[in-house]
């Protein structure tokens, strides 16, 4: 009997220390002053109950008073608490995640930009083996557009329609 192993449901609860408590309140409060920054379009894909939403409405339209909106942060954190948050932190890696892939491109516009006003036409026919979609003509066009103008002010806006033309086929 005394080798028995006690099965007493108070043992088996984990605890959770006060410093990791107030982490957990940390971060789901962080993540409501995330909500709040997001577009209408991003936050419709975000499992959100009603409260929740208005609450975000609201903390979106506080504007200039900071300790207002830390209180409102605040509430909007308690409100987050008292529901299961993981969906919508999952939903918030992909919005993440979405949003690094445009930033990506852009960039990778944006070299291709600069490659092609340094290289002209090498750089063109490199871009269209890798993007047989590129409208070839239209890229030498404004390649040449941008040698041959004038002013600073002409070249950055040629400069723009490239990096327009390339961001259409990434």
């Amino acid at each position: 009997m005394e080798n028995e192993v006690k099965n007493d449901p108070l043992e088996e609860i984990e605890q959770v220390s006060k410093s990791q408590l107030k982490r957990e309140s940390r971060d789901i409060q962080n993540l409501g002053k995330r909500l709040t920054s997001l577009g209408p379009e991003q936050l419709s894909k975000i499992p959100l109950d009603e409260p929740v939403r208005e609450a975000i409405a609201l903390a979106q339209k506080i504007q200039n008073k900071r300790s207002a909106l830390k209180r409102h942060y605040q509430f909007l954190g308690k409100l987050l608490r008292a529901r299961d948050t993981e969906s919508i932190f999952a939903a918030m890696a992909i919005i993440d995640q979405s949003s690094q892939t445009q930033i990506k491109r852009h960039h990778e516009a944006e070299r291709w930009r600069d490659e092609i006003i340094a290289n002209g036409n090498q750089a063109i026919e490199t871009l269209l083996e890798l993007q047989p979609n590129a409208d070839r003509q239209k890229l030498r066009q404004l390649w040449r557009n941008h040698n041959s103008a004038n002013s600073d002010a002409r070249r950055t806006q040629v400069s723009r329609l490239i990096y327009q033309e390339i961001i259409k086929v990434l």
